[in-house]
């Protein structure tokens, strides 16, 4: 007869191996289509998944640098716009931060929901885009050459 302890370890153990192999590793990204008011400005410095495709499913974390100047205060988001349907999509806490003036760092996360391209957006108060810069990697930004941002400088 097993003592149930050491049943305990072996679940443990399976449980730490699966969470290990989730580990996010640094990926090459292009930077797409962007437009920003005067003075603003969203710099990424480091983009890691938890696979090299960055495809549905996938966790992805972004870091980097903003600095607002056009506006006291935004939201910095990191989206995906979708490419394949119109609907709504989730938003989690980790996909966005209250921005302030000045240069500030940053790092947020989302799970890839749909298909799509990445975007690091400043929404106003309202809710309304003022400004971003998309991303991917390079076959997504390629293919994803007809995206407008004309919308972001209105």
């Amino acid at each position: 007869m097993k003592h149930p302890f050491s049943i305990l370890v072996v679940l443990s153990l399976s449980s730490a191996l699966s969470i290990a192999n989730v580990v996010s590793k640094p990926v090459v990204v292009k930077l797409g289509a962007k437009a920003f008011h005067e003075g603003d400005v969203v710099s990424i410095s480091e983009v890691k998944s938890t696979s090299d495709k960055m495809e549905v499913g996938d966790t992805v974390t972004v870091k980097g640098k903003y600095r607002l100047q056009s506006q006291q205060a935004a939201k910095l988001m990191l989206s995906i716009t979708r490419t394949k349907t119109a609907k709504g999509v989730e938003i989690d806490n980790s996909q966005a931060l209250n921005a302030k003036t000045g240069w500030h760092e940053f790092e947020l996360s989302t799970i890839i929901k749909h298909q799509g391209v990445m975007h690091l957006t400043f929404y106003d108060k309202n809710g309304k885009a003022f400004g971003g810069v998309y991303f991917g990697k390079p076959d997504q930004i390629d293919n994803a050459k007809n995206i407008s941002v004309a919308h972001y400088t209105k």
